[in-house]
């Protein structure tokens, strides 16, 4: 099998977070990996996550590239994923002017968000 970042990319359009699994150790990998990086096996399956998971850890982007200087302040946070693995995508629903708010351990649920036609990775606290 061949995992493609294109596979993970239709799967985020279709409000999905696509993974692989090492079915030699174990290891998750999102986006898709066609080799685990951890024992170097091809042995690889695609599952869909339950797209939940738990805040790890933020920061608040206050200068960005020129595709996103018009969404700044704003937030990027990595995500535990329920089933393991972590992911990186923006925090929706919180106010990146209040970070003594956004606290790690917050369960986390993805969020489609499209933006100028692409797929954008994001999650709500779920409070």
């Amino acid at each position: 099998m061949t995992s493609t970042i294109q596979n993970y990319i239709s799967g985020l359009k279709n409000g999905k977070i696509i993974g692989t699994k090492c079915k030699k150790c174990g290891n998750i990998m999102i986006p898709l990996k066609p080799v685990c990086p951890k024992c170097g096996s091809f042995d690889v399956e695609e599952f869909e996550t339950a797209g939940e998971g738990t805040l790890r850890s933020f920061t608040i982007i206050y200068v960005a590239s020129e595709k996103f200087k018009d969404k700044v302040p704003y937030v990027v946070a990595l995500i535990t994923l329920k089933e393991g693995g972590a992911v990186m995508g923006r925090l929706l629903g919180v106010d990146p002017n209040k970070p003594e708010d956004i606290k790690a351990g917050t369960k986390v649920k993805f969020e489609l968000l499209i933006e100028r036609e692409e797929a954008v990775v994001a999650f709500k606290p779920l409070y």
